[in-house]
């Protein structure tokens, strides 16, 4: 008979498992160009064997979401629950942590760059060639956000602190110097703007995740509060299997179920915003927050799960 924290370690790791197959999925087919897994179900000719093996290939990586977490369970059958917990929120920050210095670093460059274009300083002083290649959004996006975000995670990878409270400030001061901008030299420009929302965008999405681990979203405590500690880690559990985890995975589903899709969308056309030339070129990052806050939530809500089962467990003994 499996023992109650098996169970809640191969739900964990199921959890995570099937998030990540779905996402490499995702990838694989909207930006790829594979045919997704439907496509093992289509009619066999000349023309589809190629796609065919793709579409079974995309499918082993659903069944290995199912059998990885039942090797990781049964290899490791020493670790504790809080140990699998520590090990999944710490996969949860990292992946917050890249993103956000990411935002961080693209975010002050891009503004750097929107300037320079928007004032056709590169155009006057270097070359006309330099400002039209960073005026076209796919070698901004290749060339300048793509080596960012990878510089990023390497920071992320060593620096393990996230400086939420600074990047709070930074909204506060972008938003102050389009205030002085406006009103004392009547200045302003669409990028000023789109910074303080691209950042503020950061702050509240990626926040969510790192908020989980503290404790510190709101809740309604009137019975919550009084309850016992194995009471409090039970309604914990069922808050996140049947609340948590579910809401995070509509958004993934509903986000990234077509091309055309919220997330998907954006990210697939390099969409940049609604002012043209003018502004930041980071709206597609800023959809591809949504689904980085969907995918770090189902993770920690994961390792929620492991450590308030830890508490049970303990009690119990």
């Amino acid at each position: 008979m499996i023992s109650a924290p098996k169970i809640a370690r191969l739900f964990a790791y199921f959890v995570t498992s099937l998030t990540f197959a779905f996402l490499i999925n995702n990838i694989l087919t909207y930006y790829a160009g594979w045919p997704g897994t439907d496509k093992v179900f289509v009619k066999i000719d000349s023309n589809t064997i190629k796609n065919l093996y793709l579409s079974y290939i995309q499918l082993f990586i659903y069944l290995s979401a199912i059998f990885i977490p039942i090797a990781i369970v049964y290899i490791y059958n020493k670790r504790s629950l809080l140990q699998d917990s520590e090990t999944l929120t710490a996969l949860s920050a990292y992946i917050v942590h890249g993103v956000f210095w990411t935002a961080l670093i693209v975010g002050i460059v891009d503004f750097i760059i929107s300037f320079l274009v928007s004032e056709k300083i590169l155009e006057i002083y270097v070359s006309k060639g330099l400002h039209f290649f960073l005026s076209s959004p796919q070698s901004r996006i290749k060339f300048v956000h793509a080596p960012l975000a990878i510089l990023s995670f390497i920071i992320a990878f060593y620096n393990k602190k996230i400086g939420f409270v600074w990047l709070a400030m930074l909204v506060v001061i972008a938003e102050g110097l389009i205030v002085i901008s406006r009103f004392v030299y009547s200045y302003e420009q669409t990028f000023m703007g789109d910074l303080v929302r691209f950042w503020y965008a950061a702050l509240f999405l990626l926040g969510s995740a790192h908020t989980l681990v503290r404790e510190g979203h709101v809740r309604v405590d009137i019975l919550y509060a009084k309850a016992k500690v194995e009471t409090q880690a039970l309604l914990n559990i069922i808050g996140s299997i049947f609340f948590g985890i579910p809401l995070c995975a509509l958004v993934m589903i509903y986000g990234m179920e077509g091309r055309s899709s919220t997330i998907n969308s954006p990210i697939v056309n390099f969409e940049i915003t609604n002012q043209g030339t003018a502004g930041l070129y980071v709206k597609y990052m800023m959809a591809g927050f949504l689904g980085i806050f969907a995918i770090t939530m189902v993770i920690q809500f994961a390792s929620y799960v492991l450590l308030n089962a830890s508490k049970i467990c303990k009690k119990n003994k």
